[in-house]
């Protein structure tokens, strides 16, 4: 799993969390029943006959067709494949080296009774991976988020540079206050200097 404060704007789906549960459509239903009910947090299970995909049921679409009680007694001892016909959806099929953020957009493009169907991934060496559209979303979140901190970084800088610049242009009024507040007491002191200086002169001169 990639560590999320790692995700940029060019990272790739083929580094999100993933789910490897395929099986061949001769499996009977109820295997698949019985692995879903060990690890519920499988989104869904690829179909395959021999090395080709034929589809993808999610877990959700599943449980709720075979929670019917028709259904079940029906279908519980038949091949999965059976199940394609009434509760496969068209899939949406990516390469690993699909952009995260550009998957979620194809993703939520969907029709809306597809939206929230998981996706597969395609890796390097073909095999096949189910993930969550929650967990491409929260991926595409953290990015957002991560874009957004880069661009705080130096907005926030530049409002400190500001601020100190502010600082110091009010130290510099604040003395030029200070000299120019002193004008009136320096001139008095200057002219009592020189009055001191007048009689100084006037005692030194007299016989």
């Amino acid at each position: 799993m990639i560590d999320s404060t790692q995700l940029a704007l060019n990272s790739t789906i083929g580094n999100l969390p993933s789910h490897d549960f395929q099986v061949n459509s001769a499996t009977l239903v109820h295997r698949v029943v019985e692995k879903f009910q060990l690890q519920p947090e499988l989104p869904g299970v690829i179909i395959t006959k021999s090395t080709q995909m034929l589809g993808m049921i999610s877990q959700t679409r599943f449980l709720e067709y075979m929670a019917l009680p028709e259904k079940k007694k029906v279908y519980n001892r038949c091949p999965v494949g059976k199940l394609l016909d009434f509760i496969s959806i068209p899939p949406l099929v990516l390469s690993e080296n699909f952009q995260i953020n550009a998957a979620a957009i194809t993703a939520l493009n969907r029709p809306k009774q597809y939206v929230y169907e998981p996706l597969i991934v395609v890796l390097s060496n073909t095999s096949l991976r189910l993930i969550e559209l929650h967990d491409l979303l929260l991926a595409q979140s953290e990015i957002l988020l991560n874009l957004d901190k880069k661009f705080q970084e130096p907005k926030q800088k530049f409002k400190s540079g500001i601020s100190e610049l502010y600082i110091e242009e009010n130290d510099d009024d604040e003395l030029t206050g200070f000299l120019l507040g002193s004008k009136p007491l320096i001139k008095k002191i200057e002219n009592k200097f020189k009055q001191l200086k007048n009689k100084s002169t006037e005692l030194t001169q007299e016989p």
